[in-house]
């Protein structure tokens, strides 16, 4: 097991059931780090399931950064000393947003992130994000985050030509609708040469049915892959930046 690997959690949610969907994420997550993960990334609104008629439904489900999700996860990043990266549902006064935490290897949230371009199923629950797309470091480099439809939008687009992060992490519930959807994100990002980890859920809700195949890509190739169907993780080692050299002394006067 080398130090760089990243694991994507692939899941299908019960819509509502919250608290279990998390014990079983939670369960997976324990499994990828076990299996040597430092870097585990999960779907968005991964413990609620994703199509909600309006604010009053997907309410009950809401909570705090560090509510629910926070508890489950937070003490697995400590004991393990790993990254751990899940999409939630956030309440902020009342506002109800399609949001994600990061939390970093002390079991503390590194970043609160909330998806500025919604889907059409956001539309009926969430208000757009009004966060400025984060960027933090990690083992592998400069890292950001963006959510589902983010990869649509020129605004993170323009973001991801500016920074030029070393990994991207993306919580996703990606609608499946017939197009090959790993072609499709990296022609969103061409031209960047970073390391891609997609987490996505699978199965329908309503008769809507989302994409699956969940992967980690560098430089637009496959390092792991997920189906279209199945829960899971898929973990790959991929490279770590070496910590930057020290400062030389001063020279003495002596």
């Amino acid at each position: 097991m080398g130090p760089g690997m990243i694991a994507v959690v692939q899941f299908r949610p019960r819509r509502g059931a919250r608290n279990a969907n998390l014990e079983k994420l939670g369960a997976l997550a324990r499994q990828a780090l076990e299996a040597g993960a430092k870097m585990v990334v999960l779907p968005e609104m991964a413990a609620t399931g994703y199509r909600f008629p309006n604010p009053e439904v997907v309410r009950p489900m809401s909570e705090i950064p560090r509510g629910p999700t926070w508890r489950v996860f937070g003490p697995l990043a400590k004991e393990f000393g790993a990254w751990i990266v899940i999409g939630f549902v956030e309440d902020n006064e009342g506002k109800l947003y399609n949001a994600a935490i990061v939390i970093n290897p002390e079991g503390k949230i590194e970043v609160n992130y909330r998806k500025r371009l919604l889907y059409i199923d956001d539309h009926t629950w969430a208000n757009p994000g009004d966060l400025p797309y984060p960027v933090w470091t990690t083992p592998w480099g400069v890292t950001t985050l963006g959510i589902c439809m983010d990869i649509n939008d020129p605004r993170f687009l323009t973001h991801m030509r500016k920074t030029k992060p070393d990994l991207l992490c993306f919580p996703t519930n990606w609608v499946d609708e017939g197009s090959d959807v790993h072609r499709y994100w990296m022609q969103q990002l061409r031209g960047w040469s970073g390391v891609l980890a997609v987490a996505d859920r699978w199965g329908d809700e309503d008769g809507v049915f989302f994409s699956g195949r969940s992967a980690v890509f560098k430089a637009g190739k496959i390092l792991a892959e997920a189906p279209a169907e199945g829960d899971g993780f898929w973990l790959v080692d991929v490279p770590v930046k070496p910590p930057p050299a020290p400062a030389p002394e001063p020279a003495s006067d002596q």
